[in-house]
């Protein structure tokens, strides 16, 4: 499982009725956003047969921010003992679409177990209705706590119950610390898995036990060793260059000689021939 699972935000009516564009906007950031079809429709039909102007306003302000909001409806129903209308009795058109919504949310978890659904409602008994369903990824808040989530980024302790009731029923891989878990959605690198660890100290001990002396003499006799002749080439070529450099100054030093003497006997002959025959090697 992820390090925190997808959340699936369900919103009845109740909660569509009591709020506001900009707070719909926040919302969906949390996560994915549904709507029953059941309740679309109930809010659809509020836009031109509400029993009070101010209903009818909001419904109308809703189904405009619907259009091109990215949020989606659902249909998702699924069956549960607790979620079936009691024999002989008719349900009123609110106690069904209230039915219809738990329905949806119910299924919505059933579908897709490795989120975290989040049914957002005003309406306490059709909350406390959610409780008996009694599914690890299936809770319910108020409109109040899912906007001072998205302001706060700091998640309902409702919210993180389940998640901890998830981690606990779903096999995990990583965990998240508590204090994580107490500052909002926003979350560290995750400790190493114990069972990795332990298979993998296993595999060095057995390494370890397997090897010995006689296994790794071998080895370091295969090592190659340095080769005198490379190490001392780097020698043998300063050695030379320092001989060609010299043998280069030489031959610079006597062609100036030569230049010199030549311009000396041909601008003061007599000084030079004088020169010439006190030299030692000069014959006479």
């Amino acid at each position: 499982m992820a390090i925190l699972p997808p959340f699936l935000i369900v919103l009845d009516t109740s909660a569509l009725l009591a709020g506001e564009t900009r707070q719909w906007q926040e919302i969906t950031r949390l996560g994915e956003c549904f709507v029953p079809e059941a309740g679309l429709e109930a809010i659809q039909m509020l836009c031109d047969r509400a029993s009070e102007p101010e209903i009818e306003s909001k419904a109308r302000e809703f189904m405009r921010f619907f259009e091109t909001s990215g949020w989606q409806t659902t249909n998702a129903i699924a069956e549960h003992p607790s979620l079936q209308p009691a024999a002989g009795h008719a349900l009123s058109q609110r106690a069904r679409l209230a039915l219809e919504v738990l329905q949806n949310a119910y299924g919505l978890a059933h579908r897709r177990s490795e989120s975290l659904v989040i049914l957002v409602a005003n309406d306490q008994p059709l909350l406390q209705r959610l409780l008996g369903l009694n599914r690890s990824n299936l809770c319910g808040i108020p409109l109040t706590a899912l906007v001072q989530w998205s302001r706060t980024q700091r998640r309902p302790a409702t919210v993180n119950h389940h998640l901890q009731l998830m981690r606990s029923t779903t096999p995990v891989t990583s965990e998240i610390t508590q204090s994580q878990e107490a500052s909002g959605p926003h979350s560290l690198p995750l400790k190493q898995n114990t069972s990795r660890q332990k298979a993998a100290r296993q595999i060095s001990a057995h390494q370890r036990s397997t090897s010995s002396p006689s296994a790794s003499a071998p080895a370091r006799s295969l090592a190659p060793r340095p080769n005198a002749r490379a190490s001392s080439s780097p020698h043998r070529i300063r050695r030379s260059f320092r001989f060609s450099s010299f043998l280069a100054n030489l031959i610079t030093l006597a062609v100036l000689v030569l230049v010199g003497g030549a311009l000396w006997r041909f601008i003061h002959p007599a000084s030079f021939n004088q020169f010439w025959q006190q030299l030692p090697f000069v014959a006479r």
